[in-house]
């Protein structure tokens, strides 16, 4: 409050946004005028001929006084304000060259050759900020750097160079002479391979082919290879009590992977082996892009490798259960033919194992091995239905076992179980041909996601690098992971229809 009235702000610090004085005549003022002053001179004179309140707006880049006289009936009284400081002018970045050349792992000096000017502040050089630390001068390309820098009143003025990074006058890493080493090994290889396949080509109108050739193809000496290593991998992993007692669950899958002669502890070999691969590939991928790999580029990798053999796993584990039961059911009829024409179950074993190929072939080879050893006929079908884990199988060494110590007609009770597994078949396909529309639609929406994610990330390379940049980031990563997962588990779950 003044002699002349009341103003909202007296005077203000320097800004860079508009000011608004408002001020509020005493009751007894008739006209009052403010003139305005900028930079010392004279810039606008108002009158106001009554006693209403007005708003005098300062939006423009100066260094503001206001001065009002106000007219009573016994006069005019006079009010100077203090100085509202006004900056919208952002500072001034100049560079000497928009763009600059170095060589790779070259140190540089960013704020060389750089000057930085405010109307206010005069030089403000050493506020200048740089990105400098955000950028690997270690890989070849062209980088931005941008420089940065803001004044008292808080404009921001943001300048861009490039630096192009160059391979001049750098010495190769130890990974990009390896990958060298190693591509120059793989071509020497080859030239020999060719040279040896020309003189075979030479000398084979002069030698006389073997009845039969014997000769492994370059495949099979691979997967043989392959074998050696994961055996000798298993010996020292048998070493280990976690990783031993982690093999168990995969004793499930040796029946399924029973023609590569695999331990269950071979299995967690194997997926040593793919991780070792996994990472190795993501090291030459870095190494060719002249990049060093770091700890996620490691670890992401490892980690894929390490579980993809767990769904490969699965999935053929799956397979060989689909082809069991389906296969189930014809030999069940072949045994029920058997008895019909006066055949014994252990002769109708044996039929069923020649007539038949594939997983349920081999699983009737192994019962009619165990009776040929002896075993009595109810502890070789339980074996096998503690094998094969089917309620179908459990059912059929029921029905078995009561025929067995009871007696009774085995054609009539395998034509019952003939029956009751075709209908079963025929509901499960009735089944599937209901919920194939509904497992469309679950998989599109499970693949929608995704592909959203992908096309983004190929229309703009930098919209999702936040998240990737920023440790909420990680964390919104993390959380985005977990409700995907939970998602896909729920709707497979509501999918699931058992019989």
């Amino acid at each position: 409050m003044n002699d002349v009235g009341t103003l909202s702000i007296n005077e203000c610090e320097i800004t860079n946004k508009d000011v608004t004085v408002t001020y509020v005549p005493q009751t007894f003022v008739t006209s009052y005028q403010y003139s305005i002053y900028k930079d010392g001179k004279d810039y606008k004179n108002i009158t106001v001929n009554n006693n209403k309140k007005t708003n005098i707006i300062l939006d423009k880049t100066g260094n503001y006084q206001i001065i009002i006289t106000a007219y009573t009936n016994l006069g005019f009284r006079t009010y100077k304000t203090g100085y509202y400081k006004i900056d919208k002018e952002a500072p001034v970045i100049e560079v000497q060259n928009e763009k600059v050349i170095l060589s790779l792992a070259e140190d540089y000096d960013p704020l060389t050759n750089i000057r930085a000017h405010d109307n206010v502040d005069g030089n403000v050089k050493n506020k200048v900020k740089t990105n400098i630390d955000s950028i690997n001068l270690n890989f070849f390309g062209k980088k931005k750097l941008t420089y940065t820098v803001s004044d008292k009143a808080g404009n921001i003025a943001k300048k861009d160079i490039i630096l192009d990074v160059s391979l001049s006058g750098y010495l190769l890493s130890f990974n990009q002479i390896i990958l060298i080493i190693f591509l120059s090994i793989l071509l020497i290889i080859l030239l020999m391979v060719d040279r040896a396949t020309k003189l075979e080509k030479r000398f084979a109108n002069f030698t006389v082919k073997p009845l039969k050739d014997k000769t492994k193809s370059l495949f099979d000496n691979i997967s043989l290879y392959n074998r050696k290593v994961v055996y000798k991998i298993s010996e020292r992993v048998t070493k280990f009590e976690i990783l031993k007692k982690s093999s168990k669950r995969y004793e499930k899958y040796m029946d399924a992977f029973s023609n590569n002669k695999y331990n269950a502890i071979d299995f967690v070999s194997m997926k040593i082996i793919t991780s070792f691969i996994f990472l190795i590939v993501s090291i030459l991928i870095q190494t060719l892009r002249f990049k060093l790999i770091n700890i996620y580029e490691m670890f992401i990798p490892v980690l894929f490798g390490y579980y993809l053999l767990d769904i490969i796993y699965a999935y053929k584990y799956r397979n060989y259960r689909k082809k069991i039961e389906k296969d189930l059911l014809q030999a069940i009829i072949i045994m029920n033919n058997s008895f019909k024409s006066g055949r014994s179950i252990t002769q109708a074993i044996k039929i069923v194992a020649e007539q038949l190929d594939g997983a349920i072939a081999d699983e009737f080879k192994k019962m009619s091995l165990e009776l040929s050893f002896g075993l009595e006929l109810e502890v070789v079908f339980r074996r096998f239905a503690e094998r094969i884990k089917l309620e179908e199988a459990m059912y059929l060494t029921s029905s078995l076992s009561v025929l067995n110590k009871t007696g009774g007609n085995i054609i009539k009770v395998f034509t019952s179980i003939e029956k009751t597994l075709f209908n079963r078949q025929k509901l499960n396909l009735e089944l599937k041909s209901l919920t194939g529309a509904s497992k469309i639609i679950m998989y599109v929406l499970i693949i929608t996601p995704l592909l959203f994610t992908f096309i983004i990330s190929f229309i703009n390379k930098d919209y999702f690098s936040p998240l990737f940049t920023n440790p909420l980031g990680f964390i919104i990563i993390g959380l985005i992971v977990v409700l995907y997962i939970t998602y896909i588990i729920v709707v497979r779950k509501i999918m699931r229809v058992r019989m």
